[in-house]
């Protein structure tokens, strides 16, 4: 659809132009008519026309008058003039404001047509090269909008801080930079997020999270507002989402405000913190970060080291059914919080990590495998707040080291007495007590200290303690490590025990111990005596 006026004095004109027009092929609009310059410049004015079709000699205000005006104030409008005079001011003025065609009167349809024609094939070139202006316009912003989104989320995650302040080249996030306080909110879906999903509020940005769907980052910053305000109303919206997706079981995790983008990061962690400090059944509410959280209770499933044995001889039946044990103890728990899940998580990861390390170390292997097991888990529990995804992640890990300890696996005798020796050789450190290491083998206790005194000529504790002594005095002999520390490395948790049971089996106090062997040590080394 094209628009156009008509400028004449003569009403005949008018009306015969009118008619010639009529047969055109394109889509036409008459938004009005006028006898004199000054009423069409208002209708111009008023509706915009795309054309304009004017005489040029007319009383009160001529043609010459409008066009020049028209050329200057309304650039994109296209001028056709129609007169009766050739007067060479009247040209020079036409060929000045660049009119698509002068037409003299009479003007035949064929003309009226051609100068239509002329006039919309100049309309249709400027609409399609202001099309790909915009559409240049829209792609570079859009560009410049990923390639920011992309340094944004680099700041968020990067265990950097960066030196120098970030570089945004879009208008969406250049206002981050100019903003004097930020708060930054973490949002957990059960339900993954989809773009249409994403909350849209006043100075705000809606990240999806790049490594889950379940996660999405919202950046709320403001000029001139103070930064208890700014995070209030940041509560305020994280209420609005939670009621729009009541259903969904969402929560949310704010942080403290900060008035430096390079703290973003920083940011980033405390929304983790405070959703880990809600209880684990527990959904649909906005936890605020606090700068001194409340302290953990002690709540510790003390079944880690049977999971552990059972990692080490390759059992992935067992170890299945005891990381579904460790899960449901946490979910039975009224007041454990998903901070406590994850604490044991990340020293039970740990210590499957040590076990493989030293299993593929003491074999020659290269490599140790799930070496970055603590790491990856790491990543894992950042964007995992949903206790079925933190099991399945567990079970695939610790299953899966059990299946690559079959190979290594040290408890392969026949006879039971032999794989319990060898348990406690390797785990001497460890709180060995007679009736837990028969539960782990299902033995009956006094069965298994009969078997194990008549097999190796000592009872089971003489045993554990004339294993931890050699390995102390070793240690007393090598290192300058404090006797206490070299005590709780060994399992003893009471030093004076320990002091106690070393004097028995050596004749000397520890102290001593060290004393007399580092300088018969030191008189054997070349230079001495």
């Amino acid at each position: 659809m094209y628009t156009f006026i008509v400028v004449d004095d003569e009403p005949l004109i008018r009306k015969g132009l009118l008619k010639k027009l009529d047969t055109s092929e394109h889509s036409l609009q008459l938004l009005g008519e006028a006898d004199n310059g000054a009423d069409a410049l208002e209708l111009i004015e008023s509706f915009r026309p795309d054309i304009v079709f004017t005489d040029m000699r007319m009383p009160e205000v001529d043609g010459k008058w409008l066009i020049r005006t028209v050329s200057e104030r309304y650039p994109h409008i296209k001028l056709i003039v129609i007169s009766g005079h050739t007067d060479f001011d009247y040209m020079q003025e036409a060929i000045s404001a660049k009119v698509v065609q002068y037409l003299l009167k009479p003007f035949s349809r064929d003309e009226v047509q051609h100068a239509l024609q002329q006039a919309i094939h100049t309309l249709e070139q400027e609409r399609s090269l202001k099309q790909e202006v915009v559409q240049l316009t829209v792609e570079t912003e859009q560009m410049r909008i990923d390639t920011d989104h992309q340094a944004f989320l680099h700041l968020v995650l990067n265990a950097h801080i960066p030196a120098k302040r970030p570089v945004f080249r879009s208008r969406e996030f250049k206002a981050i930079l100019d903003a004097d306080h930020l708060v930054f909110m973490t949002m957990y879906s059960p339900e993954p997020y989809t773009a249409g999903q994403l909350p849209s509020f006043p100075q705000s940005l809606a990240i999806p999270h790049p490594q889950s769907e379940h996660l999405v980052f919202l950046l709320m910053y403001d000029q001139g507002c103070a930064a208890e305000q700014l995070r209030e109303r940041s509560i305020e919206h994280a209420g609005h989402i939670l009621a729009e997706a009541a259903a969904a079981e969402c929560c949310i995790g704010v942080s403290l405000p900060i008035s430096d983008v390079n703290r973003i990061r920083e940011a980033h962690h405390q929304t983790i913190l405070a959703l880990d400090q809600r209880s684990i059944t527990d959904f649909g509410k906005c936890y605020i970060y606090a700068e001194e959280p409340l302290p953990l209770t002690s709540l510790h499933w003390n079944r880690s080291h049977e999971l552990l044995f059972f990692i080490e001889s390759g059992n992935v039946s067992k170890v299945k059914e005891f990381v579904a044990d460790f899960f449901a103890f946490f979910i039975r728990q009224p007041d454990a919080l998903l901070a406590h899940l994850k604490e044991q998580c990340r020293d039970i990861v740990a210590e499957t990590k040590r076990l493989l390390q030293r299993y593929l170390q003491s074999s020659g292997g290269i490599g140790t495998g799930n070496g970055n097991a603590s790491s990856s888990l790491e990543a894992v529990l950042d964007i995992s707040f949903d206790i079925e995804a933190i099991r399945q992640y567990i079970d695939k890990v610790l299953s899966g080291t059990a299946l690559l300890l079959q190979e290594y696996n040290p408890y392969r005798s026949d006879q039971v007495i032999d794989n319990v020796k060898q348990y406690m050789d390797l785990h001497y450190a460890k709180d060995l007590t007679l009736e837990w290491v028969s539960s782990l083998f299902y033995l009956n206790p006094s069965y298994l200290s009969f078997l194990f005194k008549e097999k190796h000529g000592e009872n089971f504790t003489d045993y554990i303690n004339r294993l931890r002594i050699e390995h102390a005095k070793h240690t007393l002999t090598s290192t300058d490590d404090k006797i206490y520390r070299i005590a709780k490395q060994l399992g003893y948790d009471n030093p004076k025990y320990f002091f106690r049971v070393f004097k028995k089996m050596t004749g000397l106090t520890p102290e001593e111990y060290r004393k007399q062997h580092k300088v018969n040590r030191n008189n054997k080394e070349p230079g001495h005596g």
